[in-house]
């Protein structure tokens, strides 16, 4: 009995012992309150036994219901399992969002401002939308994961709306060109964006990542595109634009203040330098004009020459003075040509240079015995009758210079209609070739001259007149000829060389080059040793002066004729065969 009893009390404090060992640990793992929570006492009761600010860490044993088993701070009990989040993630809102019920939006609980910090339910992430708490709030629900990116500033360079979607055709307002707004996400071809205070959608290409505020110095033709082929509308001289990108010497503009926009030349920007006293290039003194030039003798003399009309004629006077104190001798001649027993020499754009005694200046790019004469060059891009032809020789026009060719394969639609409405008014014609290809493969140049020469070659079969006037290869940027400042440094004299000489040898004698000013003097002039000599030097600048020597000068592409609509090319030629 005893033993019994013996055994039974050990027994008992063996239980009693086990009954003070500490447990065995249950499994853990850290999570963290991503909102405010409670810290219920037990697993579904109301009773709790303290607040959980958003953000703490808790270790988790075990979920019972809807509830997790956790430690916290020296406490344990149990926390909503929606309240809890795998890792701790903390995010600003950088644009200023509506807290969402539901990832597919729809109602909404409250509205934020941009800089709010949030944490951030990983796991529960869909449609785009993050499930976020705004710290210090009791607000919680969806909200665009787009708006925790840090946003990219742009640049309205033109007038944008500010769409409330990024589909609909409903918008907000007009938010003016050169405004900063923040971009968040693109979508549809529209950015959301914020302006200000505002959000909303704005296209993106109407946004830019620079913006240069320039001024126009010219009038200048809005083209739709880069290859400057179509344009719309004309920049006055003094405007201001907001350039959004450069290519291929054109700028995407838009007026400041207006909705007009398009591509110009990018030259167009750069400020004409002052006409200097002997160093113009307007045109050559006609009727009821006078001007002024001077030269250089590399002799013993150096003058002056003054240049004025009277009625259809003109008169040059030169006056020279001694230099390194030898005797001056004066020249004076009619109509340009000297009559003293002195020799004389001819100055081109204001400045000449001869070996001889005196020298006389003419201004222009003509000699002083040459007259001037207008011009202009259309292409099917102008729309034209007999009667227009008729209307430009009424009014002075005696040559007009048609686009007949492009590449290898292209025909300007109007080159023969117009050709014979010309040579009927009785103007000179003469024809241009766009460049097509700015490969430096003589086989594409030679191609080129010969499609140029096959349709010059038809032109007696479409309209009963010969072809009897200049050819040009007109070379400048197109959107499809991908020439580049390098193709201009080291290929373009050589490519040019390739096609005229091509076009005499097909049997075209008269040829030339078309280029603008500034392609001219920086690539083209002083590289022409592999051209046929006799070619003819047609420039654009769109200026008060041409500052160079031409046969021909573009100087300016918004020009107007009496009694027919738009805008044309207009040009004078200092060459007599124009």
């Amino acid at each position: 009995m005893r033993r019994l009893i013996f055994f039974g009390g050990a027994g008992f404090l063996l239980l009693i012992v086990l009954s003070f060992a500490k447990p065995a640990s249950a499994a853990s793992s850290t999570m963290y309150t991503w909102t405010p929570s409670k810290l219920y006492k037990t697993a579904s009761g109301a009773a709790y036994s303290g607040n959980m600010n958003s953000g703490t860490a808790v270790t988790v044993y075990s979920k019972s219901g809807k509830r997790y088993k956790v430690k916290t701070g020296g406490k344990t009990g149990y926390i909503y399992a929606y309240n809890l989040t795998s890792s701790k993630v903390k995010k600003e809102d950088y644009f200023g969002s509506k807290i969402y019920k539901q990832a597919a939006g729809g109602p909404y609980v409250a509205s934020v401002p941009a800089g709010k910090m949030m944490y951030i339910k990983m796991e529960a992430t869909k449609n785009g939308m993050y499930l976020a708490h705004v710290i210090g709030t009791g607000y919680s629900g969806y909200v665009d994961k787009t708006h925790f990116i840090k946003p990219v500033v742009k640049y309205t360079w033109m007038p944008s709306k500010l769409y409330t979607s990024a589909t609909g055709n409903s918008y907000k307002k007009t938010i003016k060109d050169g405004q900063k707004v923040s971009v968040f996400n693109g979508s549809h071809g529209r950015y959301q964006v914020k302006a200000g205070s505002s959000s909303g959608y704005i296209y993106a290409n109407n946004l830019t990542g620079t913006l240069a505020k320039k001024t126009v110095y010219v009038s200048s033709k809005l083209y739709t595109t880069s290859s400057h082929t179509k344009y719309t509308d004309v920049i006055r001289p003094n405007k201001q634009v907001y350039v959004k990108e450069s290519t291929q010497n054109m700028s995407h503009v838009c007026v400041v203040g207006t909705a007009q926009s398009g591509w110009i030349y990018t030259s167009h920007f750069t400020k004409p330098a002052p006409a200097a006293g002997g160093t113009t290039s307007t045109p050559k003194a006609t009727a009821g004009t006078s001007q002024t030039g001077s030269s250089t003798a590399g002799g013993t003399t150096a003058g002056t020459a003054t240049g004025s009309t009277s009625g259809s004629a003109s008169s040059i006077t030169g006056s020279a003075a001694a230099t390194s104190g030898t005797t001056a001798t004066t020249t004076t001649g009619n109509t340009g040509s000297g009559s003293a027993s002195a020799t004389t020499a001819t100055g081109n754009t204001g400045s000449g240079s001869a070996s001889g005694t005196a020298a006389t200046g003419s201004t222009g790019a003509a000699a002083a015995s040459a007259t001037t004469a207008k011009g202009l060059d259309v292409s099917h891009y102008q729309t034209l009758t007999q009667s227009s032809f008729n209307l430009m020789k009424r009014q002075g026009y005696s040559f007009v210079i048609l686009k007949a060719t492009e590449g290898t394969g292209y025909t300007d639609s109007k080159f023969y209609t117009y050709y014979k409405y010309a040579r009927n008014a009785g103007l000179s014609v003469h024809a241009y070739h766009m460049i097509g290809n700015s490969t430096t493969d003589p086989a594409q140049h030679i191609a080129e001259a010969k499609h140029f020469y096959q349709v010059l070659a038809q032109t007696k079969a479409s309209t009963g007149y010969a072809f009897t006037g200049y050819a040009f290869e007109d070379i400048e940027p197109t959107g499809t000829n991908s020439i580049t400042t390098t193709w201009w440094a080291n290929a373009a004299p050589a490519c040019a060389g390739y096609f005229l000489n091509e076009m005499q040898a097909l049997g075209q004698a008269k040829v030339g080059i078309y280029a603008g000013y500034f392609n001219w003097n920086s690539y083209l002039e002083g590289h022409t040793d592999t051209w046929p000599g006799n070619t003819k030097i047609w420039l654009a600048r769109y200026n008060t002066t041409l500052g160079t020597n031409a046969d021909v000068w573009q100087y300016t592409e918004t020009g107007t004729i009496d009694g027919i609509t738009g805008h044309f090319d207009l040009d004078i030629s200092y060459d007599p065969d124009f």
